[in-house]
C-alpha cells in the first residue's frame, strides 16, 4: 500500500478494484451501458414503453461470410432509440464513413463549435440555440466567407448545477475565417447569449469528432426526470443538418446500404443463418463479432458446466448470454487498463513522495 504523503500537495492514487475506474469507464462496454439505460428507463414516468426495445436491441445476430471466406457476425436487430448504445455507435459510423468519404478533396475545411450559456429548460435552450444558428447562417459575414457546412448537435447535462448544455459542432467549407470576427457574429447571433466560439483547421479526426453520440449516455442514467426531459426535448428533432456545398451528403437514411466485408471490404456476401450470441466474440480492432464455436461445441459445453457446475448458472445475472459470451474479452482488455493506468498511478505518487 503507498503511504498518504501529509503534504495538502499530494494525492493518493485512487483504490484498485471496481470503483477505481469510474462509471465512465466501467460503462464503455455498450452491453453494461444497455442494461443500466434499460434500468433507467423501467424509472422514467413517459418513456418506460422503450425499455423493452432497447433491451430487446442486438439481441439476435446473423452469420456472414464474403467470397474471400472471412466470417463476422451481424447484429438482426436494432431499436432505434435515439440513445441506445448500440444504435448510436452504429449510426455514428456509417454517417462518418459517409462524411468522411464525401469530405475527400475539399479545400478549406474547418471545425468550429458553437455554443450558448447553459438552460434550465433544454427544450427552450434547444429553441434559443437552434434560432441563433439559423441567423448566423443568414448573415454577411457568414454568407461571404462559408459556401457549405455539415452540423451536428450534441447535448450535454451538468448534473452539479442541473443545466443543460447543448452546442453545435459544425464543418464547414469556405475562405478563412478570423477568430476574432467569429466571435463577433455567433455574439451577434446570440444576442449576447453566445458563451463560446472555437474554430480550427480540419483534420483526419474532426469527422469522426463531428458525427458522435448526441450526448453523454452516463449523464442520464442517474435521474429518471432528467432522462425524461432530455427524450421529450428532443423527440422529432433533427440532429444532423447540411447546407450549401453540402447539400449532397446522405444523412437521413442511417441504414448501410451496401454490406460489405470488414476485412478485405468484399460486397459478395452470402447470409449463412442466425447464431447465438454464445458462439461469439468481440474483435475490438475491427469493431466487429467473430464466430468463434459452432453450435454443437457451445451445447457440449454448457451440458458440462450445468452438470458439474448447477450452482453456477442459478445465480443472478448468468442467464444473461452477453455476460458469458461477449462482455468476457471486454473485462479482459478492461482489466489490462486498470493495471497499467493503476501502475502510472503508483509511480507518479512514489516519485512525488521521493521528491
Amino acid at each position: 500500500m503507498i503511504p498518504v504523503h501529509k503534504s495538502t500537495d499530494f494525492v493518493p492514487p485512487p483504490p484498485v478494484g471496481d470503483e477505481f475506474l469510474g462509471k465512465e469507464f466501467r460503462l464503455l462496454d455498450r452491453y453494461e451501458m444497455q442494461r443500466d439505460l434499460v434500468e433507467a428507463l423501467e424509472r422514467t414516468e413517459f418513456h418506460q414503453h422503450l425499455a423493452a426495445k432497447v433491451e430487446n436491441c442486438h439481441k439476435k445476430f446473423r452469420h456472414k461470410r464474403c467470397d474471400q471466406n472471412h466470417d463476422w457476425a451481424k447484429a438482426d436487430n436494432s431499436c432505434s432509440v435515439r440513445i441506445c448504445p448500440h444504435c448510436s455507435h452504429r449510426r455514428s459510423k456509417i454517417l462518418a464513413a459517409r462524411t468522411q468519404t464525401f469530405v475527400v478533396g475539399k479545400a478549406g475545411l474547418r471545425y468550429v463549435v458553437l455554443a450558448e450559456r447553459n438552460s434550465e429548460n433544454l427544450e427552450a435552450g434547444l429553441r434559443s440555440l437552434w434560432a441563433s444558428w439559423t441567423r448566423l447562417r443568414r448573415s454577411v459575414r457568414w454568407k461571404r466567407k462559408v459556401r457549405g457546412s455539415i452540423v451536428a448537435l450534441e447535448v450535454t447535462y451538468n448534473a452539479k448545477e442541473k443545466t443543460w448544455h447543448p452546442h453545435l459542432n459544425v464543418l464547414m467549407e469556405g475562405e478563412y475565417f478570423p477568430f476574432e470576427e467569429l466571435n463577433q457574429a455567433w455574439d451577434k447571433a446570440t444576442e449576447g447569449n453566445g458563451k463560446t466560439s472555437f474554430i480550427r483547421a480540419a483534420d483526419e479526426g474532426t469527422v469522426y469528432e463531428l458525427i458522435k453520440y448526441v450526448t453523454k449516455i452516463s449523464d442520464l442514467l442517474d435521474d429518471a426526470a432528467v432522462l425524461d426531459e432530455f427524450l421529450s426535448g428532443v423527440y422529432g428533432c433533427r440532429f444532423i443538418r447540411t447546407y450549401g456545398t453540402f447539400h449532397g451528403l446522405k444523412v437521413e437514411d442511417e441504414n448501410d446500404p451496401e454490406e460489405e466485408c470488414p476485412d478485405c471490404g468484399s460486397k459478395c456476401v452470402v447470409d449463412l443463418g442466425t447464431l447465438s450470441v454464445n458462439q461469439l466474440s468481440f474483435d475490438f480492432e475491427k469493431e466487429v463479432f467473430r464466430v468463434v464455436r459452432s453450435a454443437p461445441k457451445i451445447r457440449d459445453a454448457l451440458r458440462y458446466a450445468t452438470a458439474f457446475c448447477p450452482w453456477h448458472f442459478a445465480l443472478d445475472g448468468i442467464r444473461d448470454p452477453q455476460s458469458v459470451a461477449i462482455a468476457v474479452e471486454a473485462r479482459q482488455r478492461m482489466r489490462k487498463y486498470e493495471q497499467a493506468v493503476s501502475k502510472k498511478f503508483c509511480n507518479s505518487g512514489l516519485r512525488q513522495l521521493a521528491a
